[in-house]
């Protein structure tokens, strides 16, 4: 049987001695004590050089981000790869850490575009004594808007300061339950049920990328759009650009605003469909390599 590829994105600037890595690699065990055979990566964003955002929407018009020489490049092909994602982080003021946060903006294309359909994953969080469920809400939202499907979140309380957890092995004990339901899970490959998250999230991209092909066809019937937007949407839209007197010169450069997306969805065959399970089950099209894809920008 071939391993399963755990991932862990850390988002702890304390690595090995950080509480929430400790809490996801007893977890992690648990899973392999239950059977399942895996591999278990763990990336330390506070060991590695990821630059907070410029937001120069470089990568949004199909053009290389200008700190694509950090270390994020490596940490997406990771992603691209595993089977599983863990992203984990430490309750810093009732959020996520600033190495977390630097990390989630640098992947703004990836909150359009469900890049990682189909694979499993969880949240982690450890804290003293406040903050988990922010942190918790935060990082299931952002699994949804890669498309992933979760199975939750684990946490703990106790996590004082680095390397003291006295609540350690009572969140083992308590996470061990999921941990054998996630090792049968991915045992057999079974298909975790459409999240109320995953449903929303894909009610607003489907209406970003209906807006952004609505925009297109406004700049050129022609050629920027195969998609024939709404007879009713497409009104409105005038409607909206001439009383705010926006001109061409302005909808051709609203239109590219996200050109890398909006061709993932046209590509994809995504722009007609009606739900998250409808855009899972569309097929990849045939010379559309995710991989080189989400490595371009």
């Amino acid at each position: 049987m071939l391993k399963t590829r755990i991932l862990t994105i850390l988002g702890s600037p304390h690595d090995l001695n950080s509480n929430t890595r400790a809490m996801v690699e007893d977890f992690v065990e648990e899973i392999a004590l239950a059977g399942l055979p895996l591999e278990h990566q763990v990336i330390s964003l506070g060991k590695m050089e990821v630059k907070p955002c410029l937001g120069c929407w470089n990568c949004t018009q199909q053009k290389l981000c200008p700190l694509r020489a950090d270390n994020l490049e490596a940490i997406k092909v990771a992603m691209v790869e595993c089977d599983m994602l863990i992203v984990a982080s430490p309750v810093y003021t009732n959020q996520i850490t600033a190495q977390m946060k630097a990390f989630f903006d640098r992947l703004f294309t990836w909150c359009h575009i469900f890049p990682l359909l189909g694979k499993y994953s969880l949240s982690a969080c450890t804290t003293g004594n406040d903050g988990m469920k922010p942190v918790g809400r935060f990082l299931q939202k952002m699994l949804a808007t890669y498309g992933t499907s979760s199975f939750g979140h684990i946490q703990s309380m106790g996590g004082f300061t680095p390397g003291y957890f006295p609540f350690r092995e009572k969140a083992r004990k308590k996470n061990r339950k999921l941990a054998r339901k996630i090792a049968g899970t991915i045992k057999h490959w079974k298909t975790l049920p459409v999240s109320s998250l995953q449903r929303k999230m894909f009610r607003v991209m489907r209406e970003k990328m209906s807006g952004c092909n609505t925009f297109r066809y406004l700049a050129d019937s022609d050629s920027k759009s195969d998609v024939v937007p709404n007879s009713l949407k497409l009104k409105m839209m005038k409607n909206i650009l001439a009383k705010n007197d926006i001109v061409e010169e302005d909808i051709e450069r609203i239109s590219r605003m996200m050109e890398f997306e909006y061709n993932w969805w046209k590509e994809r065959n995504w722009l007609k469909t009606r739900s998250f399970r409808q855009l899972a089950n569309t097929p990849v099209p045939p010379g559309f390599n995710i991989k080189e894809r989400l490595l371009e920008c």
